[in-house]
Parts: structure tokens; sequence; C-alpha cells
């Protein structure tokens, strides 16, 4: 009878495992089948976003319950002993990992050839901003409801330690253990569920992003993108199963076969943390395949190590400091072999930060422009899913690898390891060789400078004159009364502007006067039905330019100071102005944190555009030299090396960094705000009142908002053509 039973389990095993079989392949279907639909119907595939955004929710509500019920059940059934061999042996082999991580990103690095190259900024990817996350919260489980509803995975992780080891040594645990069990395994039965309705939740998710992301986003992104999925490649098929099937019994096909579920669920979520449940069941199935009994600790590795080993850097986010040797690459320099490997072995600790923290520091390291972050943030779609597949073997390979050490079953065959390193080492060759073949023969231009001279009012008022010096200017009867008044008669108005104050007021490739306030300024008019004409000012001319009449009402991203009111009127603020200091890439992290509250004692001078500044900053810092300077773009070309930065605001800072982006801006913490108005003439009480309700109708209008997002974020680079689909580019059945 037992001979029969045991034939019926396996058969039942058999059964059950085709099925997770045929799943795999409705899943890889659903993938396929959701790129084609977001290349058939493009832009119309955003809408099901949401539905994609609903399943990896109800993926994600199953995680941490199963973690922490998992990992507290089964640790409380260890013994301190089989505790302490498992946390030395775990450590050791994700050593080995690591080091395996770091010869990768060395070899792989060198398919990128040198080229003369640049660097590109946008001020909404500033790594400035980027905040490190508190270390407390993150690692320290001081409340342990809130790390469970923040998901901060390391607090829940440390508290399922310290809790299993509590159980362990407790007596009487027994039905504890027992109930955590239970609701472990119901559990597993929803995660199950969700899991077979995957291919529809996975076909939502993939054609929407497929419909959605434009192609000229990875054009110029190749080269990261080729190194990184060549290396994800090399770690998930190459190195990690032939260093399993190396070490232990276990074959390649079962390994990759045992992992194809997860690591098609991890593509399509893009999130590794809703699939440790998968990848837990499906190590432990892959563990059972040799039908050998186990018991103790080995009998539940899994359950005790996919979650343990999941807040520690895997594999695949070690790889993404491939992007430091590409960003070398880019602006044409050359790490060089060693500095490489220095470089991924400083990645494998700054790795535990997120990279967002962890990426902006490296470039800081190797003096590498910060700009190029936004080049790290952009492809993330693409390169978080990667980097999780790389996760998922990550985890099951460590799995599979410390459950035989634990076992006495760790067999070193040197002939098939040394076999299949030929083979893949001749295979990266070819790969790496002809990678940079390719990416020789590929010319990348930096090209957002021409998009951002390229920028033209989107509404142009049709009565408009510029005027490029104020000799041009004719001259005009001002007999000192109401604004108001004399704006009826004349059907005028005369707004000063500054030249070259980007984003506020410049000229473009197409020699127009352009910017936030001119186009603002367009509105004006045409909501009054007057002439604009254009003046220009210097922060010299201003006043008396206003007091003459000579100009009605000054623009250019005026910041509203006490000093300032003591001379001339202000409209309501329509815009803020973030103090920051503009420095040479080189030095960001001398003024990192410091910004004006606490420069460093290596910085002897600082430019500004402004007198007032200059005096409000030397009463501040005695020890610093402040100069005004006459022309910004002086710092910009080179030409100032005397100074050691430049304050501005962080908004005008960076539309210069596009035309110049081997700067970088520094917004100090808590950043400072300054107001920005509209200046007129001195007691002009209906003039500033008519000004004020102008800004609250285009701030309700939502046109404020739109005109920053447009010049100030940079939004008006971004391709706004609805993105090439076969429907509308090829069949021609929809506009």
């Amino acid at each position: 009878m037992a001979e029969a039973g045991k034939g019926q389990e396996t058969n039942s095993d058999r059964l059950d495992e085709h099925k997770r079989s045929k799943l795999g392949v409705w899943i890889g279907l659903g993938l396929v089948l959701g790129v084609v639909c977001g290349l058939f119907f493009g832009d119309y595939c955003g809408n099901l976003k949401v539905l994609g955004q609903a399943y990896v929710g109800l993926l994600q509500m199953t995680v941490l319950p199963y973690l922490l019920l998992s990992l507290v059940s089964k640790m409380g059934r260890l013994d301190p002993a089989q505790a302490k061999k498992l946390g030395l042996v775990t450590a050791s082999v994700l050593l080995a990992f690591w080091v395996l991580a770091i010869l990768i990103i060395v070899i792989v690095s060198l398919a990128l050839p040198q080229i003369t190259g640049a660097s590109f900024f946008s001020p909404e990817h500033d790594a400035s901003l980027v905040q490190q996350q508190d270390f407390v919260t993150t690692f320290i489980p001081t409340n342990v409801f809130r790390a469970l509803t923040n998901e901060y995975v390391p607090a829940v992780v440390v508290f399922c330690l310290f809790f299993g080891a509590a159980l362990m040594l407790t007596p009487e645990k027994e039905p504890v253990l027992d109930f955590l069990d239970l609701c472990s395994s119901g559990i597993s039965r929803v995660n199950l569920f969700l899991i077979r309705i995957a291919p529809l939740g996975l076909f939502a998710l993939t054609a929407a992003a497929a419909g959605t992301m434009h192609f000229e986003e990875l054009s110029r992104l190749q080269a990261y993108l080729l190194i990184f999925v060549v290396a994800s490649a090399v770690a998930t098929f190459g190195a990690l199963p032939l260093l399993v099937t190396s070490l232990t019994h276990f074959r390649y096909r079962d390994l990759v076969s045992a992992a194809q579920e997860p690591m098609l669920t991890a593509i399509a979520t893009g999130k590794l943390f809703v699939v440790l449940p998968q990848i837990s069941e499906r190590t432990e199935q892959l563990l059972h395949l040799d039908g050998q009994p186990k018991n103790g600790i080995e009998d539940s590795t899994a359950r005790i190590l996919v979650p343990l080993a999941y807040p520690f850097p895997h594999i695949g986010k070690i790889l993404a400091f491939l992007f430091i040797s590409f960003a070398a690459w880019y602006v044409g320099d050359d790490l060089g072999s060693v500095a490489t490997a220095e470089m991924a072995a400083a990645g494998v600790i700054s790795s535990f930060a997120s990279p967002l923290v962890s990426i902006p520091y490296m470039l800081d390291k190797y003096q590498l422009p910060q700009d190029l972050m936004a080049l790290f943030i952009l492809p993330g779609f693409i390169t978080t899913r990667v980097a999780d597949v790389v996760g998922v073997m990550h985890l099951m390979a460590l799995t599979v690898i410390v459950n035989e050490i634990l076992q006495g079953r760790l067999r070193l065959r040197l002939a098939r390891l040394s076999g299949s390193m030929l083979v893949m080492g001749v295979c990266l060759l070819v790969v790496c060789s002809a990678g940079r073949w390719y990416l020789t023969s590929t010319k990348l231009d930096y090209t957002l400078d021409d998009q951002f001279l390229a920028l033209g009012i989107s509404q142009p008022h049709d009565d408009v004159v510029v005027y490029e010096s104020r000799d041009e200017v004719p001259p005009r009867r001002f007999s000192g009364g109401s604004m108001l008044e004399q704006l009826v008669q004349e059907k005028v108005l005369r707004v000063g502007y500054r030249t070259r104050h980007l984003p506020y007021s410049y000229v473009n490739r197409r020699n127009e006067l352009v910017g936030f306030d001119v186009e603002l300024m367009h509105r004006l008019g045409a909501r009054l039905g007057v002439r604009l004409e254009f003046v220009p000012y210097t922060y010299d001319s201003v006043i008396e330019q206003l007091d003459s009449g000579e100009i009605d009402v000054a623009m250019s991203g005026l910041v509203i100071k006490p000093e300032r009111l003591l001379a001339v009127g202000f409209s309501r603020p329509y815009q803020r102005a973030t103090v920051a200091v503009v420095v040479r890439d080189h030095r960001r992290d001398e003024f990192d944190a410091h910004a004006l509250d606490g420069i460093p004692d290596s910085v002897r001078k600082l430019g500004t555009d402004e007198l007032d500044a200059a005096k409000q900053a030397r009463l501040r810092h005695p020890n610093v030299e402040f100069e005004v300077v006459d022309s910004i773009e002086s710092f910009f070309e080179g030409e100032r090396q005397d100074l050691d930065g430049l304050i501005l605001p962080a908004e005008e800072g960076a539309a210069w960094n596009v035309l110049y982006p081997e700067h970088s801006v520094v917004i100090p913490t808590p950043p400072i705000h300054r107001p920005v108005g509209l200046a007129v003439r001195k007691n002009d009480g209906e003039w500033v009142r008519l000004l004020d309700r102008f800004l609250d109708f285009e701030e309700m209008d939502g046109a404020l908002r739109q005109l920053r997002k447009y010049w100030v974020e940079g939004g008006g680079t971004e391709d706004q053509q609805p993105r090439w689909c076969v429907l509308r580019d090829v069949l021609h059945w929809i506009p």
C-alpha cells in the first residue's frame, strides 16, 4: 500500500508540474500578446495601466503577511546551532555571489569603446533633490505596524529575526508555530489563485507599457541597455545556473524551468518583492525533486532563506552600477579595469541604499556629470525588470547552494565547471566584441540644448514688437498719472525684460523672444487687447525706466525683496525661486548639503548677478568674497575660473545647465524659496490690482502650472506626438 501511495503521489506531483508548465506558457503568451497589442493600438492601451496596477496590488497584498508568517514559523522550529550554521553558510555564499557580480561588471564594461561624448540635464531629475531614506526607519522596526504599512522590508525582516530567535528558546511553542504554518498555507493558496490569473494581469501591464513608451527614449540609451542586458543574461542564464550545476546534482534545465514562472511575473510587474512567495514555492519544489528525505533546517531552507536574503543586494541590483561605466563612456572618459573593479566593489556596499542615492554618490566619486542621472531614470521601466529577473535566479541559486552545503552534498565538478566557464567566456567575448564594434559605429548626440532653444510661444499674441536695445524705443509722453488710464488711451503695454535670463526671457534659435514670463505677457496682452512692446532693462536702470514711463511692468523672474519694495511696487507672487549654487560637476560634493548655510573652507569666491544678493551673502559669510558678475554666460563658458560657484535661482541655473551640462545645481536642504512677481511703478495700486486679478485667473485656469512645466521643468522639450502604432501609422484607420 505504501508503494501504491508513493506512486499516486508521484503522479499527482507530475500532474501539478504539468499544470504549472502550462501556466508558464500562458504567462509568456500574455506578455507577447501585450507587446503586440501595445504596438498595434499605441497610446490607446494607456487605460489598461489601471487594470495592471490593480493586479500588482493584489499580488502585493499577500507578500508581507507571507514573509512575516513563513519566516517566523520556520525560524521558530530551529535550534540556535542550526540558525548559526545557516547564517554563516548564507553569508559565505552571498559574498561569493557579490564577487561574481564585480567580475561580470569589469568584463562587460570592456564592450564600451572610447568616444567623444556629451551629457544632458533634466531639472526634474536633479539628483540634489534626492533625499536619503532614514536608516533607523528603514532597518529598525521601531513600530512594526508602520513598517508593514510602509513596506519597510528590512525592518520587517529584522523583527522576524528577533521574534523567530525568541521562539527558538520558548517552551510549548508548537501550537503557535502550527497556527502560523496554517495561516501561511492559506496565504499561499491565495497567491496560487492570483498566479492563475496572471496572464490577464500581465497582459494589461505589458500592453500599457508597450503602447505608451516612445522608441526615441530608447535609441540614445542603447549602449547602457546593451551592456546591462548582456551582463544580466550572463548572470541569469550563464554564471549562476552553471555554478549550481557544477556544485550540486541539480540539472541546468530543472533550475531554469523552476525559475521560469517567477521570472515572467517579475518582468511584467517590475517588482521582485511581489514574487517572493513564488520563488519560495518553486525553489522548495526544486529541492524536493531528488526524492531524498529531508529534516530539520533542510526541510524549510527556501521559506527561511528567500525572505531572509531579499533585503541584501542581489546581483541584478549590483549590475546597475554598470551605469557608472556607461556614464564615463558617454562623456568620453575611461575608468579602466582597475577603477571599474573598485567602482563595482564600492557599488556592492552602496547597493544597500536606494539607487537614487547610491548612483549620484558614485557619479560624484568619479567626477561624472550629475546631469546623467536622468539617463539612469529614463530606462528604469526596462532595467528594473531585467534586474528583477537576475534577482529571481540569484535567490533561487543562493537557496539551492546553501541547502546542498547544509546537507553535506556539495561536490565540486571541476571538469564541468571549467568547460562551462570556457564556453561562457567565449560567448561573452564574442558578444562584447560585437557590442564594442556596434557602439564604435554609433554616434550619440546631445540634443537637449537644441530642443530647449527651439521652444516657442504656444499661443502668441498677434500684435507684438521686441526692441533689442533702449535706443530703438520711440519716445513716449508720460503724464505720471494712472497707468490704467494711459493703457486705455494708447492701447500699448510696454514690458521690461532682461536678455539671456533663462528660462524666463531669452532669444531662441529663430531669434524670437521667448520664455515663461514672455508667454505670460503674451497672454496678458491678448486678454487686454493691447499691443505689446518688449523693452530691455538692467537691474541698475529698471527703477528709472519704471518711474519715467519707459516701461509699464518689469518681468524676467524678479524676486520680491523688502529692499526692492522701497523703490517699486510688486504684483502678488506668481512663481517662486529656489536659492541654489551652480558649480562645476567635479566640485559638487564640496557644496552638497552645505549650499549657503555652511559654505566649505575650500570656497574662496562666489559670483552672483544681483548686488542685493551679494550684500546679504557678505553679511552671512564675511570670509568669502562675493562678486557681481556682468555676464552669467562667462562663468558657464569657463572664462571665470576664479569663481568657485555662482549663486542663482535653481530654476535659472537648471536652464543654463541645459546649455552647459558640465555643471551641477546644488540646492540646500531644506530648500530656501523666494517669491517672484511683476514690478511696477510705486504707489500704482490700481495697476497692481489688475495684475493680481490676471494672475488669479491664470492660476485658476491652470495656465501658470502649464507654463512652469513647459519652460522651467523642460516639458516643452518632450515629444508631444502620439506614439507610433500600427493602427495609425500603417493601416491609417485613425488620425
